[in-house]
């Protein structure tokens, strides 16, 4: 009998270590990608407030006649295909884009629905063939995109999209909770802290800029550069700007991207506009402040503390883990005003609070700090600093609806220049005023700062 016993504990054993070896697989060779669904069973609440976003919305085949947002209901000119031909939809906000399948590749139909403005235009009419979505959107429409095949994991931008490859993450969550890694691994589930880096974690503003952003493909391999509208084989938080030839203002001679004014006209470039932004310089400006100066927002010495409005790794870093102002790497990046999973539901509202976490309420304008102006001539409540500080100079959906990201000020004497849309007549603030107006009343309440404004940005 106590052999028996004994045996069976031996095979129940093997069967174990067996099992094991089969569990350790997941832990070799390179990270692979496992999906959002994967996952969502950990981070159920990253993961039910992402999918209220816009990122899963961006490239997704059809599964119900609501996907499509575009009006069937009445003949357009423009419309030269059927409902029943639309298999995917790109988009749900702005503006929407329909796709078919030709040839085994995503190619756009001939008219989009302005979503805002309810309307159809046409699209790519002459120049589909000339759009694969492969090479010219699914790098950054996509999850898991594989440029040498152009197959790719996910639809829409997935939780891997910016966290990396999730295979090796979720085999050691799986080890932690496991009774069975648990056998040889006795502080499995105490902590990974041993695992090593499985998945990404950073606040590095490359993340969300290999896909804000504009250019062509560095040669990659195989891969010749200029193949693709996007970085390729990229790692989120690396800086792709290495192997990427953006394109910013100073290329683009024809105005067609870009205001003369120096900051964005068209979508897809915030972080060309940030990467010129003092934002982006708000740590190095401060870890190259003289000491025996003080810093300016404490008139004291530097320190540790400055770093709270000064870095967005240092202020977004748990108690015990904050970097100091010697290895703190970036300054003031996206995640410091956007919540990438949509938790504060912050990715397309405008609050002043996140302005005000560091730029003080209520202080006067640099120009008129002797005369005592209020910073804003505006009546409290009714703009906020995103309508003066961010106005809309990008068109998507047929208008100017989008917030540059340059933290610019236009002053009106630049739609004279230039015809951007300026300040004081965005976001629906004295549109019904004559441009000669504007400019009469910015001057009155911010004597010279027009001219210093337009010589800055000329810089």
């Amino acid at each position: 009998m106590n052999k028996f016993v004994m045996g069976a504990g031996i095979i129940c054993v093997s069967i174990l270590l067996v099992a094991g070896l089969f569990a350790h697989k997941k832990f070799t060779g390179e990270a692979h990608f496992v999906t959002s669904e994967r996952c969502a069973e950990c981070h159920q609440l990253q993961h039910a407030s992402w999918q209220q976003t816009l990122h899963p919305k961006i490239f997704r085949p059809v599964t119900s006649d609501s996907d499509i947002l575009g009006d069937f209901s009445k003949p357009d000119p423009a419309v030269t295909f059927k409902k029943e031909d639309i298999k995917y939809v790109v988009g749900s906000k702005w503006e929407q884009v329909y796709v078919h399948m030709v040839n085994g590749e995503y190619y756009p139909l001939t008219a989009k629905w302005m979503v805002m403005q309810k309307k159809w235009v046409p699209y790519k009419v002459k120049d589909w063939k000339e759009t694969p979505m492969t090479k010219k959107c699914n790098g950054c429409h996509t999850t898991g995109f594989d440029p040498a095949t152009g197959k790719f994991k996910e639809f829409g931008v997935g939780c891997e999209s910016c966290h990396g490859p999730g295979s090796r993450h979720a085999a050691h969550r799986q080890q932690e909770q496991s009774s069975l890694c648990a056998l040889c691994h006795d502080d499995a589930r105490a902590t990974n802290s041993k695992l090593g880096a499985d998945i990404v974690r950073t606040v590095a503003p490359s993340v969300c800029g290999q896909c804000h952003t504009r250019g062509k493909n560095g040669e990659a391999g195989s891969i010749p550069a200029g193949t693709f509208d996007f970085p390729v084989n990229n790692i989120p938080g690396d800086d792709f700007t290495k192997n990427y030839k953006q394109k910013v203002s100073k290329n683009d001679t024809e105005q067609k991207f870009w205001w003369g004014f120096g900051i964005s006209k068209d979508r897809h470039q915030e972080f060309a506009d940030w990467n010129n932004s003092k934002h982006a310089q708000a740590l190095a400006n401060l870890q190259a402040i003289d000491e025996t100066r003080g810093a300016s927002c404490s008139q004291g010495k530097r320190d540790d503390k400055c770093m709270n409005c000064h870095s967005a790794d240092y202020h977004l870093a748990k108690e015990g883990m904050k970097p100091t102002l010697d290895t703190a790497k970036y300054g003031v990046t996206c995640v410091s005003c956007h919540e990438p999973h949509g938790l504060d539901k912050q990715a397309h509202d405008e609050y002043d609070n996140k302005c005000g976490n560091c730029h003080l309420a209520n202080f006067s304008s640099r120009s008129g700090e002797s005369s005592k102006k209020p910073h804003a001539p505006c009546p409290a409540g009714k703009v906020t600093c995103a309508d003066c500080h961010m106005p809309r100079t990008v068109k998507t959906g047929g208008f100017f609806s989008l917030r540059n990201h340059a933290f610019r000020i236009v002053p009106p004497q630049a739609s004279l220049q230039e015809a951007i849309p300026n300040s004081c007549q965005n976001s629906d603030c004295h549109q019904d005023k004559p441009l000669a107006w504007a400019i009469k009343e910015f001057d009155r309440h911010y004597p010279g700062v027009a001219k210093k404004l337009l010589q800055a940005n000329k810089n």
